[in-house]
């Protein structure tokens, strides 16, 4: 009952997102309640954190072919006369870069300070691009400017899409940047066009937040699928574990049945030998169950043998194990007992038994029905198998229906005597 209320409340989760996966592929800024918002911005902060720290020799390779690339083209390209004063900036610029990256790769190397990256990163984003941008617009040769403005466009795409910024935080962190290069550049460079800066600060910025909305968008749509996929996971497990269950259940007493019963003995024994404590198996019999049939009809016999069932369950401690063995066979294995107490439940199962007055008219023994059990106990001295000690109790079982039924008999598994009690 437990497993099938699990299984429907995962069902009901996975149908509940299945919903919010289907809004989300219709509408392109679906926003999540704020619980599963804050776990998406999480998640998402993480994983490109995660991706940062494995991809960071890659990152570094090719930041420094780019690097030697851009110094060696700008070199050739740049102006005799401001050769010095351009290629002095543009390693000045590589140099800011390469201060944000080192930044960038401390934290992601230390998981205690992701909860500080945001914030972090936001104002070493805004120096670096503040002074990057000022520089890089501030060329004296017209070439290196234009190049500088491709630059400045694709340094500002790979913030937006990969560094893990909020979209709205990046656009604020990185209009600010470009506030402060306008005003920088309007100080020192008012022969620069005004629609050069914007070209450079403004148009670069609006591509990168289209671009980022379109990928959280996407983001969401994969983060959605995954939570499905683990629900369906789950469910799928539940369902196995369930019909595993079901598969060692008897459906009639709902007990366990025989096929998993095999396993759990030899357990009992290995766990016995390895511990020297003793363990206990009651084979029960409802006596003269047939006629008990025949008299009443299968449905009454049906009832009874529920009957029967729990009360075995009533005799036993949480770890133990009852089985309905077949037809009116039943057995339980007693972990860790002795004779004495094992002995104890035999009869109080034949006692409580007895007092429920379960009428038997074709009984040869009572007026009620009544059960016979054979014990046996094992405590791990002897190499035994499984058959061994079900024969054992078997055996226990005949010779207590024998000296008349309605009690219980002890069988010895290293030497199979049985002393009559």
């Amino acid at each position: 009952m437990h497993s099938e209320q699990n299984i429907d409340d995962l069902q009901a989760k996975k149908t509940h997102y299945e919903h919010l996966l289907e809004r989300q592929n219709r509408k392109l800024s679906s926003k999540f309640d704020h619980e599963l918002e804050q776990h998406f911005w999480r998640d998402r902060k993480e994983r490109l954190i995660k991706m940062l720290h494995r991809a960071k020799s890659s990152i570094v390779v090719v930041f420094l072919i780019f690097q030697f690339l851009s110094i060696f083209i700008n070199y050739l390209s740049a102006d005799a006369e401001f050769l010095v004063h351009d290629i002095s900036r543009n390693l000045i610029s590589f140099a800011v870069a390469w201060l944000l990256l080192a930044t960038i790769f401390t934290i992601t190397h230390r998981p205690e300070w992701h909860q500080y990256y945001a914030k972090v990163l936001s104002v070493a984003l805004c120096i670096t691009l503040a002074i990057a941008q000022s520089i890089l617009l501030s060329m004296q040769t017209m070439s290196l400017i234009w190049r500088g403005t491709i630059i400045i466009s694709l340094a500002l795409i790979f913030v937006y899409l990969t560094l893990g910024l909020r979209p709205r935080r990046a656009f604020l962190t990185c209009m600010l940047a470009a506030a402060l290069s306008f005003l920088y550049l309007k100080i020192t460079r008012s022969d620069l066009p005004n629609w050069v800066m914007a070209n450079s600060l403004i148009l670069p910025n609006l591509v990168g937040l289209a671009l980022a909305l379109l990928s959280i968008s996407t983001e969401r749509i994969r983060f959605l699928q995954s939570i499905v996929i683990d629900l369906d996971k789950q469910i799928y497990s539940l369902l196995n574990q369930h019909f595993i269950h079901l598969s060692h259940q008897d459906t009639l007493t709902l007990l366990g049945n025989r096929r998993g019963f095999e396993q759990n003995l030899e357990n009992a024994i290995v766990h016995a030998q390895q511990t020297q404590e003793a363990f206990a198996i009651l084979f029960i019999d409802v006596d003269y169950f047939k006629l008990y049939n025949d008299c009443y009809g299968h449905e009454c016999g049906d009832q009874a043998l529920i009957k029967v069932a729990k009360t075995l369950l009533a005799h036993i401690r949480e770890g133990d194990i009852a089985i309905r063995f077949g037809g009116e066979e039943f057995v339980l294995l007693i972990k860790n007992t002795s004779w004495q107490e094992s002995e104890h439940i035999a009869q109080a199962i034949i006692h409580d038994i007895q007092q429920q007055k379960i009428e038997h008219a074709k009984s040869q023994i009572s007026s009620y029905l009544t059960v016979s059990i054979g014990l046996s106990l094992y405590d791990g001295e002897d190499e035994i198998s499984y058959p061994d000690i079900l024969k054992a109790a078997d055996q226990a079982l005949y010779v207590a229906k024998d000296q008349g039924r309605n009690g219980y008999h002890t069988a010895s598994v290293r030497s199979q005597d049985s002393l009559l009690l």
